[in-house]
Parts: structure tokens; C-alpha cells; sequence
């Protein structure tokens, strides 16, 4: 059989093509906690407050470090921007977290006596021009003439924060060192909330947030999550998961799907915890981006407004649907809404006009709004660099193989734990059997208790394989490496090429990988652990189908990692083989490795507990063969030494390079 007709073998489907999305749909909404906010009626503030612990304790500020959550954030005031009509601009910086200045623009009213209501307006995804759009422009200036402090910060990725270290998925080389990139974002804006406080006109007791997008995500983020907001506005900026999981366009980026998030309440949890306050929730009915009014509607809406009722304050929960223009906006139907909502529950005059006033010509160009920032202000990378020295804080150490066993004890159920591992088993059904050129080749579903149904597919030799047998899983698919089940065959051994989740047949057309990694993540499991789970089972499966020698091949960054982790989480075999795999996990931040291209290894605090070397650690006493690692020549030389010293002192043979296999 030549490669041409292996290549074919390989790729003929095993399983209908609509199965994987309908089991990971399936698979991830199970894990959406129920929302029964009317069972804690009776004592909703309690147990709000606790509910909100929980999402800041679990999720926002996991791992953060101390110096990040300081009681009042650093301020530099800067120019100010006389309007001569009714209001001023007020130039500033604050510092989100150590490093990391964030530029704002402070709307004033000329006159200010007294204390007046004060307006966070948080950006979305806006390109280029950031806080200098200029619906928001027009926005802010409406409330300074309306008497209002508006406040404008940028966000990162956009405007005065561009660069490619800010965009958002680029937290994840924090979740990686085991602290919350959401911290960040959620920093960035409640450091924007306390100068908005610290004003002295500030009316605290009249505090309102409101945006678009990704700013309608941190206004009800914030507002749920910080009670000093008195008023929430979000504008066509979040959903519920399971309406995630069967709309791409709703899913979104790492923040909006951070890890546990869900396991602690979904977003309509976030939504209840609103009540008792003013908020109005604005959608568009025909939105071309994302949570078209229908869907946000009875994801985050109808749902809470009975809490609302319930509790008194049913007229002061309001839902909108935006027709014209109806597509992704903030224009001037969404923002009267915005004003009228405000005159309703008295943040402006019984006599403010409903109307927007007219302020196109009051607009500004990107440069005239342009704050400055120090020269090296912090990024994603920085902040990432800074917290991973020290890390994996558990370092094989071991001088014995006594050492190396009670090591290898210890940290199994830490791995474990981090990779949120659960062994399934399987129940294997054989779909096809042909025989090609000399070859055999069975087409098999696995079935895992867990809710899976892996394709795989085995090539023997019709004379046996005398050899024993070799697993393949790569970042490919089956498909990805004929040439190495060529070449394993040709050693008179048999393959069987696996698709364990999120790979080849097993994926979602349309949907990528990265984005069921961020919905796997908030519901509070992981991608990675998924796929060492699977193959572990799977060299189960064969090792009492087959018994022999058993070789597991791992291709690619995310492959070769699960492959070496499930050697030493148990899977039953002789050899691992990890090809392309990192010599470290500290190469995905130094050399700037997007989350997108293999979002299994940004697991949370997967670094901080283990690096590739504990793995091979793990690994041990079997054989581990790393072919072409990624990673400076240098480094794979004092990994290399060091594993190899370890397993000598432990009684066995170091891992080796080599360039194929």
C-alpha cells in the first residue's frame, strides 16, 4: 500500500459528521450549574454577597498577586481640553495593575456645585481609534451637558493600547503561571470606577456603567461584581453558554470565557446579580456580530426578571430591542434609551429631554484625545514573564529512584487535579473491515463513558505484527502523519491512528479549536486533560485487546504534551514518543506563541505545577523518545542533561533525541 492509499484509509469518515458538535454541546452544557435564584429569596442579599466571593475569590483574582489588588490605584492628570459648550475633557492615566497604565478621558460639566451622577463608559472592540470612537464621544458628551462626570477609558488592544501582546487571548499566558488574566481586564475598568469615586463631586450613590460589546461584557462583569455600581446599561455584550455552544459568532474571547467562570454560575447568574438595582440590557434584534435580542433575551432576561419582581423591583429591570439600525451598535436609538433610563431613576432632571443633543460636530480626531503612556508599559507577555519566575514551584529534585517514585507519588494527583483528569472507559464498536495491497484495516468508534465517541482507525499487516502496537494521536488528526504510521508499519507494527477531541474527524466544522478550549475552560474542565484522559483509556482498550509492546506517538505541541502526560498519569506503555513538543512550556510566552495555536497547554496553573521535564519525569522508567523538540539548542541540551542524570541515578535510561522516528 502506498502513502496515496494509506492517506485514504486514514481519512474515510468513522463517525457522522454532526456527532462531535451535538457531544460537546452536550458535554458542556451538563455542566452549567442550574440558576433557582427564587430558592434564596428570603435571604438574596446574603447570598449574593457570597455568590459574588465566589466569582472574585475562584475566578477573577485566583492566584493574583498582592500588589495587583492595592486600595486605590495610581492617578497622573494631564492636559485639559476646554470645549466652550457646557463641558470639559480631562486628560489622565491609572494604573490597572503594577506596570500597566490605562489612558481615560474625564467628561466634565463646566459648572459643577455639589455632587452629580457619574457614568463608566467601557470600550469594545473598536480598532485603531479606541476611546475616540465617536458614538462614545457623543455619548460622554451628552451626559457632561447633562450634568453628569462621564469617564472614558481605553481598552486593551485598542487605541492608545494597541499591540499585539494586549489582545485579549494573550491572558492566557497568565492563566498558564496560575494567575487570572481576567484579572487584568476587570482591574483595568474598577481602577476607572475608583476615580470616578474619588471625584469630588461624585455622587456615589449614583453610579452608572455602560457599553458596547465587549464593553456591554465589562458592565455586567463590573456591575455584577462590585455593588458601588448603582445602575448597569450593557449593550450587545454577553450570553448565556449553552446559547455559546451553538452560535460561534456569541462565544467570544478569553475573557468573556474565563476558567471556572461557569462552575461557579453562568451569566445569567451575573445578570441576578443586578437585583435590586436599575439595569437595562440593550440588544440588537438583527446583530451581525454577536447575542442577537431573540437569544440574549431568553438566556439572560426572562429568566431573572421574576427575581426582580419578586423582590419589589420589577420596573427596574428593562430589556431593549434595537430595529434601527439593528445590526452591532451603540447609535442613537441605543443611547436615548440610555438617557431616558437614566431621567427614569433619577440620574438627570425631571426636564432633560429625552432626546439626544445634537454633538456630531463636537467630535474630535484620535490624536487631539491622545493621553501618552510611559515607554514600556506592561503587556500580557510582561505581566506573564514576571509571574512565571520560580515556576513549576515543585521541581523534580529526586537523586534516587526512592526519590523519583515518592516524587512521582505526590505530584500524580497534583497533575491530576490541574488537567481536571477523569479516566473514562470504552466501549469500542468495530464499523468496517477491509483488506488493501496486504494491509488490514478495521475502522472502530470508541465509545467513553464520559460521553464521547472517538474515531480510530488500525492498520496491521495481514502476516501480524509481531512488532506490537503503536497509538498515534497528533494536533493533525489521524490524517497528519501518514509517512510515521507508514514508517511504523514498515517495523512490522500495528497502528491505530486515534482522533481524541478537538482533532481531525473530532472537531467542529467552523469552529476552532480555541473556542471549545475557552468554553470547555469556564465550564471547569480542560481540553488537554480531556485528550490525556482519552488516550490513556484508549492504551487501555488496546493493551488488553492486543496485550505486547505499546508505543504511544504524540505529534505536534498539544499531542506530544498529552502523550508524554499520559505516560505518567498511567497509561500502559512501553515507549512515548513526543514529537514537535516543547522542550518547555516557557517558550509558549518568550517566543510569543498565540493561545489560538494551542490552546490546550494554556491550561490554568499548568506551568506552576509542572513543566515538560516533570512530564518526562512522570514519564519514567519507560522509554521517552523526543523527536525535533521546539526550542533553542541550548535549552534542550540542559533539559536533556538534567533528565538524563535523573534517570540514571534512578537505575534507568535518559530520554533521548532524535530528528524522526
Amino acid at each position: 500500500m502506498d502513502t496515496e492509499d494509506l492517506y485514504r484509509h486514514l481519512s474515510e469518515r468513522v463517525l457522522p459528521e454532526l456527532k462531535p458538535k451535538i457531544e460537546l454541546q452536550d458535554y458542556i452544557t451538563a455542566r452549567i450549574p442550574p440558576f433557582n435564584p427564587l430558592d434564596q429569596l428570603a435571604n438574596w442579599p446574603a447570598h449574593a454577597e457570597r455568590l459574588r466571593e465566589r466569582y472574585l475569590d475562584e475566578v477573577v483574582f485566583r492566584g493574583v498577586p498582592e500588589a495587583w489588588r492595592s486600595p486605590t490605584p495610581s492617578v497622573v492628570w494631564g492636559d485639559v481640553l476646554e470645549s466652550g459648550a457646557g463641558y470639559r475633557i480631562r486628560k489622565l492615566r491609572y494604573e490597572a495593575v503594577p506596570g500597566l497604565w490605562i489612558p481615560a478621558l474625564l467628561y466634565e460639566p463646566e459648572q459643577l456645585r455639589g455632587t452629580t451622577p457619574a457614568v463608566l463608559n467601557v470600550n469594545g472592540h473598536v480598532g485603531p481609534p479606541g476611546k475616540a470612537i465617536a458614538y462614545k464621544q457623543i455619548r460622554c458628551i451628552n451626559l457632561a451637558k447633562r450634568g453628569l462626570l462621564a469617564l472614558n477609558p481605553e481598552w486593551l488592544y485598542f487605541g492608545e493600547l494597541q499591540g499585539s501582546m494586549r489582545t485579549h487571548n494573550r491572558a492566557g499566558y497568565l492563566d498558564l503561571v496560575g494567575v487570572s488574566g481576567l484579572a487584568v481586564l476587570f482591574l483595568a475598568m474598577q481602577r476607572g470606577l475608583d476615580v470616578l469615586l474619588e471625584h469630588p463631586n461624585c455622587d456615589a450613590e449614583r453610579v452608572a456603567v455602560t457599553g458596547l460589546s465587549g464593553g456591554g461584557w465589562q458592565t455586567i462583569v463590573l456591575s455584577a461584581l462590585d455593588p458601588r455600581v448603582r445602575m448597569a446599561v450593557p449593550v450587545a455584550g454577553y450570553i448565556g453558554l449553552e446559547q455559546r455552544t451553538q452560535c460561534r459568532g456569541d462565544i467570544g474571547d478569553l475573557e468573556q470565557n474565563a476558567s471556572d467562570l461557569v462552575r461557579v454560575g453562568d451569566y445569567t447568574w451575573l445578570t441576578a446579580l443586578l437585583a435590586p438595582r436599575p439595569a437595562l440590557l440593550i440588544y440588537n434584534d438583527k446583530d451581525d456580530c454577536c447575542f442577537q435580542a431573540p437569544r440574549a433575551r431568553a438566556s439572560v432576561y426572562d429568566p431573572v426578571l421574576p427575581l426582580y419582581e419578586a423582590l419589589g423591583a420589577g420596573d427596574r429591570f428593562a430589556f431593549h430591542a434595537n430595529y434601527d439600525p439593528g445590526t452591532h451598535n451603540y447609535e442613537l436609538d441605543n443611547r436615548q434609551q440610555f438617557y431616558r433610563f437614566l431621567k427614569r431613576h433619577g440620574y438627570t432632571a425631571e426636564t432633560a429631554s429625552d432626546d439626544e443633543i445634537p454633538s456630531d460636530d463636537k467630535v474630535r480626531s484620535q490624536s487631539e484625545l491622545n493621553v501618552g503612556l510611559p515607554a514600556r508599559n506592561a503587556d500580557f507577555r510582561t505581566l506573564a514573564l514576571a509571574c512565571a519566575k520560580g515556576l513549576p514551584r515543585r521541581r523534580v529534585l529526586a537523586r534516587t529512584a526512592a526519590g523519583l517514585t515518592c516524587w512521582q507519588r505526590t505530584m500524580r494527583p497534583r497533575v491530576a487535579a490541574i488537567l481536571r483528569y477523569e479516566e473514562p472507559t470504552i466501549q469500542a464498536s468495530l464499523v468496517s473491515t477491509c483488506t488493501d495491497a496486504g494491509i488490514e484495516v478495521r475502522r472502530w468508534q470508541l465509545r467513553t463513558s464520559d460521553g464521547f465517541t472517538l474515531p480510530a482507525v488500525e492498520c496491521t499487516c495481514v502476516g501480524g505484527a509481531s512488532g506490537g502496537t503503536v497509538l498515534v494521536v497528533t494536533d493533525a488528526g489521524r490524517t497528519g502523519l501518514p509517512d510515521a504510521v507508514e514508517r511504523a508499519r514498515a517495523r512490522k507494527r500495528r497502528v491505530v491512528a486515534l482522533d481524541v477531541v478537538m482533532t481531525g474527524e473530532y472537531s467542529i466544522a467552523g469552529t476552532p479549536c480555541a473556542q471549545v478550549a475557552m468554553m470547555l475552560a469556564t465550564a471547569g474542565e480542560r481540553l488537554l486533560g480531556l485528550q490525556v484522559a482519552q488516550a490513556v483509556a484508549a492504551a487501555r482498550w488496546l493493551s488488553a485487546l492486543y496485550g505486547g509492546p505499546l508505543t504511544l506517538l504524540g505529534a505536534g505541541r498539544e499531542s506530544g504534551v498529552a502523550a508524554l502526560l499520559s505516560a505518567g498519569l498511567g497509561a500502559p506503555v512501553d515507549v512515548v514518543v513526543a514529537q514537535n513538543a516543547p522542550i518547555s512550556l516557557r517558550i509558549l510566552i518568550e517566543t510569543g506563541v498565540h493561545y489560538d495555536e494551542c490552546p490546550g497547554l494554556f491550561g490554568f496553573g499548568l506551568l506552576e505545577t509542572l513543566d515538560v521535564r516533570e512530564m518526562i519525569a512522570l514519564a519514567l522508567p519507560r522509554e521517552v523518545v523526543l523527536v525535533s523538540p521546539e526550542g533553542r539548542p541550548s535549552l534542550i541540551r540542559s533539559e536533556m542533561a538534567v533528565l538524563s542524570r535523573l534517570a540514571r541515578a534512578a537505575g534507568g535510561r535518559g530520554p533521548s533525541v532524535c530528528p524522526t522516528w
